[in-house]
């Protein structure tokens, strides 16, 4: 007589205490796989609905990529049977030797992950992968490597923990991201890796909306902060700290300052290589991206048409590898058009803003939209700004 299927319950189960649908599992575990250069999957929400009903088991590949999504044991997710072929196959698999080439093949799957981080795939969704990845990461750690092999994984696991903290920050966890950011600089400390130290300051610097002090932000952004300063930086970063030190300048309403910062972060730009990549975290630092940072600190310093005029090509010729971006830029242009008093405008650019935000679970957005209809309070009775009001409640 056949056995009846037994469902995976501890599978479901970490599934949605994550939120996620099946699809969701079907679409991370292709990132995963794509994200280690293996072959493509063919996996699908049926597939892991079988998973959990028991009616499939499965095979030892799709067992080690599920335990790198949701960044748990075989035992945590149910997937361990009576079988000791199978067992031994598994720990096989599992099994990692620490070396150059393992390394390197660590570095590939944190710059895959983290060029997925600007796109229109979910935070919530890159959260497991990309958490997964670092505690694997985490567990080399723990073996007899030493000299060059440890400095480099620590720089891994330095640059992982600041894209799990990015990931976290879009999801409005500001404990986590910073408890992340920190992690990152206690393992670039170990690998004596300034630049990377240079860059996780200045993410500690990147305060989420509701708490932002500039005049801290500024602090950090260019002194010399637990043992790191703009110039241990990559010409790259050194450009994105100085995008970020404008934009402090513009929330205290200091002009000349914040210029000075553009000014100087537009010459670092012209004298990238054209292919210098822009790590640690994966952010195309070009012109396109310098224009966007400019007209957004443009409107916070309330010079409205430059801002506008500024923005409005840089949103039309975004690609979908800068949604993170876009999102932002659309905020900081429906914000130019409240002070510029044309609500209609800065609703219709708010509800894209916030619908993308939504989607890709981008919280800091989705509070930049409340600052706006904070700031829309005398024109409450316009409909547009009524249907705006109407999404953010939901």
């Amino acid at each position: 007589m056949d056995q009846a299927p037994l469902p995976n319950r501890r599978l479901r189960l970490q599934r949605r205490l994550r939120g996620w649908s099946q699809d969701d599992v079907a679409t991370g575990l292709c990132g995963v796989a794509s994200g280690r250069g293996e072959a493509e999957l063919g996996v699908d929400a049926t597939m892991v609905s079988r998973w959990e009903r028991g009616t499939r088991f499965p095979r030892p590949r799709y067992v080690r990529l599920l335990c790198q999504l949701f960044g748990l044991s075989v035992e945590q997710l149910g997937l361990v049977r009576d079988d000791s072929c199978e067992r031994i196959e598994l720990v096989l698999d599992l099994r990692c030797h620490v070396d150059a080439e393992t390394v390197e093949h660590l570095e590939r799957v944190t710059m895959a992950l983290e060029r997925l981080e600007p796109t229109a795939i979910s935070s919530r969704a890159l959260l497991g992968p990309a958490t997964g990845h670092l505690d694997a990461v985490s567990e080399l750690l723990r073996t007899s490597a030493s000299g060059d092999i440890r400095r480099r994984l620590c720089s891994v696991a330095g640059e992982a923990a600041g894209l799990v903290g990015w990931l976290r920050w879009n999801l409005d966890d500001a404990a986590g991201a910073s408890a992340c950011f920190r992690t990152g600089l206690r393992a670039a400390h170990e690998a004596d890796d300034g630049e990377l130290g240079a860059y996780l300051v200045g993410a500690v610097a990147c305060r989420l909306p509701r708490q932002q002090d500039p005049a801290d932000s500024l602090r950090l952004l260019t002194g010399r902060t637990m043992g790191y300063a703009q110039a241990d930086a990559s010409p790259a970063t050194r450009a994105w700290l100085a995008a970020k030190e404008a934009d402090a300048w513009a929330r205290l309403g200091r002009e000349a300052e914040c210029l000075r910062a553009l000014e100087r972060s537009g010459d670092l730009v012209e004298g990238l290589e054209e292919d210098e990549p822009g790590r640690p975290r994966f952010t195309v630092v070009d012109r396109g991206w310098l224009a966007g940072e400019r007209g957004a600190s443009l409107a916070r310093l309330g010079r409205l048409d430059e801002a506008r005029s500024t923005l409005r090509p840089v949103l039309a010729r975004a690609d979908p590898a800068t949604e993170r971006d876009r999102l932002w830029l659309l905020a900081a242009l429906a914000g130019a058009h409240v002070d510029a008093g044309e609500p209609e405008e800065a609703c219709r650019l708010a509800q894209a803003a916030l619908t993308g935000a939504a989607r890709r679970h981008l919280a800091p957005v989705v509070h930049l939209v409340r600052e706006i209809t904070d700031r829309l309070e005398q024109h409450r009775r316009c409909h547009a700004v009524q249907e705006l009001e109407a999404r953010l409640s939901l």
